[in-house]
C-alpha cells in the first residue's frame, strides 16, 4: 500500500503555517474538536503530544536583556475529520501558553 502526503505548510526551509484555530480540549489539554478555516472538525484518532524546539537563531527580534523567552513549544499531532464532508486530515497544532491555538502544519 502506498501512502502519499501533501505537505501544505512547514516543509523544509519554509515557515510554519501559523493559522489560528478555535479548539475545545479535554481537562488534560488534548484537543477534541476545533473550528479552523470556518470549518468544524472532530478529532478522529488519539492526539499525539510532542514538544517542538523554537528556532531562536531564526527570530528577527532579539530577547530583551535578562529575559528568557521559551525555547520549546507544546504541540499536538491530530487526525481530524470534517463535519461537513467527512474529509480526514492530519494536522499539527501549537498549544499557546495564553490558551490560543495555531495550526502549524497540514498533511493531506
Amino acid at each position: 500500500m502506498t501512502v502519499e502526503y501533501t505537505i501544505e505548510a512547514g516543509a523544509a526551509g519554509e515557515p510554519p503555517l501559523n493559522e489560528p484555530a478555535t479548539v475545545w480540549a479535554t481537562a488534560s489539554g488534548a484537543p477534541e474538536r476545533l473550528v479552523w478555516r470556518s470549518r468544524r472538525f472532530l478529532v478522529h484518532a488519539k492526539p499525539i503530544p510532542w514538544i517542538d524546539r523554537v528556532e531562536w537563531w531564526m527570530l528577527e527580534q532579539r530577547a530583551a536583556r535578562g529575559s528568557f523567552p521559551p525555547l520549546e513549544r507544546r504541540m499536538w499531532q491530530v487526525q481530524i475529520r470534517a463535519i461537513d464532508n467527512g474529509e480526514i486530515m492530519l494536522i499539527d497544532l501549537e498549544a499557546g501558553e495564553d490558551r490560543t491555538w495555531q495550526v502549524t502544519g497540514v498533511y493531506a
